[in-house]
């Protein structure tokens, strides 16, 4: 399990189209007719918004989806290249990419196998005859990376961030936040997942009755687990989600469970004396509902997690199914995309770092990796001096804010160390097998970290990956190499868009550390308070008004953005877009910008920003980002941390009256 706190920017980073004469930002792309004082994302991408269309296979577009797909291309000829390779020597990272691709794209073969492949895991289900059976059951439903009933993760303590420790944590559920199980605005979503529920019952030979009633079991079930659930606000709270106990303690408080027996059929035989509890009133919650559920009906809740799980790497008739709801019904996409890109993420997401050795090698330029950490060493310059000049803080929170800056580490471009797959059998016999054989291999690597110290040398990220993250545990900056390169960064373009694009991304990702959440964490990455008292109130009193902006933004029909939600992404904007202003113009050493394509560097700086946010959304899509989502849709991500800033006001002088323009005691200046 992925640590829920990592900082990501998910699916907002996004690529700069390239310009012949200036690389990063594209002119043809702007409406100029916008007084960008006015609409500053209409204006640095208006013609765009006009003359393109969402592809058929797709639920949003932007500038990331088109570096995305520049990735896949490049992804697709190393994949097409391993499955050629009748050479590969047997055990190799080659023979294993291979075989997974060409076994992922045999069609025929998974018609022939129908659900087959999970057989297996369904007996196990099947001889279920008691609550130890259930819980054994969960255990090696877990050992294969599947979720069901709750998740148990081994990760860094985070108030001994060295150290591992055991997590208890609530499942997940098939709809996408507790809220779709009782909020009347998503009655007809309900409506379409127990239908789609009843369908995947059906496919797996189910009589149409049998299904129906399958379907309401598992509805059941998971409206009481949606109950006891913490939702999307809560969870962004990381005091609420840390809660020690001892295992002992833990284990008899929630008796009915038989913990002692999932964890022998987990694996976790090393000792260990305490858990840490993510949400224990969900365990409360399921402590009383394993009694009232009866077995037969747990039984269906968990053949349904093994089949939605799996549903996409099984026959067409699945795929179809499960496209038809996740990706149509929920995120308005028309068409399914093409195999080949389906099974490339799998194996991205499987054994990312076989694939992303083969990656760098062959499309990873070195000096991108040189350049971004000249940026870097630029924006942690920039942000030290914003630490520095803060008036709202003490002297002693502003010694502790740079001994956490000084701290972070960076990781650029790939590991120091890859990832052994030697253990890792990949076979050219089944596309789900595969996957499930990765899913246990990773699940075994995070067994066997239990007592031992935590290796803050490993990614949570593979390097194809166009994205980065910050990690509150191991106060790191992680940038994959897949978001290092054209047309996203361009180590021969014009410094202005660097800097507006991949410089805030970085910027970005520092001031994770230091908004809502990650200014909980210290310079070790321990969640411990390092603030007085009066900072922390002036701090939240600012970020404060970072909320009230966002709540006030209408983003489609009635629906507002989330303030609260989408605090710590909002203020990592504001404070990754400012950092990386000044790193800027520390690029510069004093001299004045060159004036390109009729714009100064530093009005440059601000349309790459605008540019790289440009993204169209199904309506469908839109809604459920509003409703679940951490980040704000891309307008507002232009708009919110450029009306806030006097250095955007100055480059386009921007004066009261105009829409862009917010008063003096409005305006958020944090970092």
């Amino acid at each position: 399990m992925k640590k829920t706190l990592i900082k990501t920017t998910l699916i907002a980073l996004t690529a700069m189209n390239v310009n012949a004469q200036n690389p990063g930002i594209k002119i043809a792309d702007m409406d100029k007719s916008i007084d960008p004082r006015d609409d500053f994302y209409q204006y640095a991408n208006g013609t765009w918004i006009k003359n393109t269309k969402i592809p058929a296979q797709e639920s949003r577009w932007g500038s990331f989806n088109e570096l995305a797909d520049h990735n896949n291309d490049n992804l697709k000829k190393i994949l097409e290249e391993c499955a050629a390779d009748k050479t590969a020597k047997p055990g190799s990272n080659k023979q294993k990419i291979g075989d997974f691709y060409h076994v992922g794209m045999d069609t025929v073969k998974l018609e022939k196998e129908g659900y087959a492949p999970i057989s297996p895991l369904l007996a196990s289900i099947n001889k279920i005859a008691n609550k130890t059976d259930l819980l054994k059951t969960v255990a090696e439903i877990h050992t294969q990376g599947l979720s069901s009933l709750f998740t148990f993760a081994v990760d860094a303590d985070e108030k001994s961030s060295n150290d591992n420790a055991i997590y208890f944590a609530q499942t997940r559920l098939g709809l996408p936040d507790k809220m779709y199980y009782t909020d009347a605005k998503y009655e007809k979503i309900r409506a379409a997942y127990k239908k789609h529920v009843e369908n995947i019952f059906s496919l797996l030979g189910d009589k149409a009755d049998v299904a129906a009633k399958n379907s309401e079991t598992v509805f059941n079930i998971e409206s009481q687990l949606a109950d006891g659930s913490m939702g999307r606000i809560e969870l962004r709270d990381p005091d609420k989600q840390y809660n020690k106990l001892t295992k002992v303690d833990f284990f008899n408080k929630q008796a009915n469970l038989d913990l002692n027996s999932y964890i022998v059929a987990a694996g976790a035989t090393a000792p260990f004396i305490d858990v840490i509890v993510r949400q224990p009133l969900y365990f409360d919650k399921l402590n009383q509902v394993i009694n009232t559920v009866s077995i037969a009906d747990w039984k269906t809740y968990l053949r349904w997690c093994t089949a939605h799980q799996t549903a996409s790497f099984l026959s067409a008739a699945f795929v179809k199914e499960n496209f038809s709801f996740y990706s149509a019904t929920l995120q308005g996409a028309k068409e399914m995309k093409p195999r080949w890109k389906r099974v490339s993420a799998t194996i991205d997401g499987s054994i990312g770092e076989a694939l992303g050795q083969i990656f760098v090698d062959k499309y990873f330029d070195a000096e991108s990796k040189k350049k971004v950490n000249t940026m870097v060493d630029n924006l942690f310059t920039a942000f030290k001096e914003r630490i520095n000049t803060r008036v709202w803080m003490s002297d002693v929170t502003k010694q502790k804010a740079l001994e956490k800056l000084g701290k972070i580490m960076r990781k650029l471009g790939y590991p120091d160390k890859w990832k052994d797959y030697s253990t890792l059998d990949i076979k050219n016999d089944s596309y789900v097998a595969n996957v499930l054989r990765s899913n246990h291999y990773e699940y075994k690597r995070m067994i066997d970290k239990i007592g031992k110290p935590v290796d803050k040398t490993e990614w949570g990220m593979s390097p194809p990956t166009v994205n980065a993250y910050y990690n509150p545990s191991y106060n790191e900056i992680v940038f994959p190499a897949g978001i290092m390169q054209p047309p996203f960064f361009n180590a021969k373009a014009d410094d202005a868009a660097n800097y507006g694009v991949m410089g805030a991304v970085i910027g970005h990702e520092l001031t994770h550390g230091f908004d809502d959440q990650g200014a909980k964490y210290d310079a070790d990455g321990n969640l411990k308070d390092w603030w007085t008292a009066e900072d922390m109130k002036n701090f939240e009193s600012r970020t404060g008004l970072v909320r009230e902006q966002f709540d006030a933004y209408v983003a489609i029909d009635t629906l507002h953005v989330n303030g609260q939600l989408t605090l710590g992404e909002n203020i990592a904007d504001l404070g990754g877009l400012t950092m990386s202003y000044y790193a800027y113009k520390l690029s510069l050493k004093g001299a004045k910008s060159k004036v390109i394509d009729g714009f100064t560097g530093e009005q440059r700086f601000f349309i790459a920003w605008a540019q790289g946010w440009k993204t169209l959304s199904r309506d469908e899509a839109l809604k459920q980002l509003i409703a679940t989502n951490p980040h704000s849709p891309g307008n507002f991500r232009v708009l919110g941390p450029l009306s806030n800033m006097k250095e955007f006001y100055e480059a386009f002088n921007v004066k009261e009256g105009n829409k862009m323009y917010r008063p003096d005691n409005k305006r958020a200046e944090i970092w």
